[in-house]
């Protein structure tokens, strides 16, 4: 069985000091759904040891905080330096790399593209208008009314990614790299009460 590799959220306790990890329990859930056994990554240990040990087929960056280049706090840097780390290394050793939400924006920004604050994009759902020359146009085109909860969005993207959806008001929500094998979008397949059959197709099909 395949083994996918996930990060997670950072949380302040707010009646004492303690950072905690933190994750939807349904990111589990839907990896499950998709034939594949999920391997939560924990800031603490260095990733490289999963990666070594367990044989790590793939990666998805997950959603929850902000990046720190929007909101700049310490829970949103250490996780930005964990990630772009991560990134780095499924570049480097050519492991798929797959973001959801903060996940997609985490990989736009360390391939050199910058942000922009946006309205109305919180809890409100959005068809996808796709571009044609996505690798991954079989499933693309499956979906429909996708949903959406995010207050950044891409302003000026990398020359090293192509964008391959947006809503009709031409919000980017999905992008893929031009070269590695990189693909992330904007909408949260983790919070529908039943999964959608199309999503889940959308991330077998990358990871296979």
């Amino acid at each position: 069985m395949k083994k996918i590799a996930i990060t997670q959220r950072l949380i302040k306790n707010d009646s004492y000091h303690e950072i905690r990890e933190a994750l939807d329990v349904n990111y589990s859930k839907l990896i499950r759904a998709c034939g594949y056994l999920p391997i939560v990554l924990p800031y603490k240990i260095d990733f490289k040891d999963y990666m070594k040990e367990l044989d790590i087929h793939g990666v998805i960056l997950t959603g929850g905080n902000d990046l720190n280049s929007v909101n700049n706090n310490s829970l949103s840097e250490t996780r930005d330096n964990f990630e772009y780390k991560l990134i780095e290394h499924c570049v480097n050793n050519r492991i798929p790399l797959f973001g959801i939400c903060r996940g997609m924006q985490i990989i736009a920004e360390y391939f050199g593209s910058t942000f922009k604050q946006i309205n109305d994009e919180v809890g409100i759902r959005h068809e996808l208008k796709i571009n044609k020359k996505t690798k991954y146009l079989q499933y693309l085109e499956n979906l429909k009314s996708l949903n959406s909860f995010h207050d950044f969005t891409i302003d000026k993207i990398s020359d090293d990614l192509l964008i391959c959806g947006t809503d009709k008001k031409g919000v980017i929500k999905a992008i893929e790299h031009k070269k590695a094998k990189i693909f992330a979008h904007m909408w949260h397949p983790e919070r529908k009460k039943n999964f959608s059959q199309s999503e889940i197709d959308l991330i077998k099909g990358f990871f296979n």
